[in-house]
């Protein structure tokens, strides 16, 4: 990783098929550019369903009764995507 990088863990370059549903139930199907133990970063060229610093579901498409898993979103580069961090609900 860069030397000016923070990340606590490292990246690994992955597409996957995902569904991402915000708080009030909307949900729209995105692909992952990458993941780690921390989170994952998921491409989204259009105006995203979600904030930053709101919480979501996340859950991979191409894995039949893959499990939803409790996300909050870190950032949004417009035009390029959501990165979202793991965590779990108390």
């Amino acid at each position: 990783m860069p030397s000016g990088d923070k990340r606590r863990h490292a990246r690994i370059l992955h597409t996957a098929n995902v569904k991402l549903t915000n708080a009030n139930g909307v949900a729209i199907d995105l692909k992952t550019r990458d993941f780690s133990d921390g989170g994952l970063f998921l491409r989204c060229a259009s105006t995203p369903i979600v904030k930053e610093g709101e919480y979501a579901t996340v859950r991979v498409l191409d894995i039949e009764d893959a499990l939803t898993q409790n996300v909050k979103i870190i950032r949004i580069e417009p035009g390029v995507g959501i990165a979202v961090e793991f965590f779990q609900k108390s």
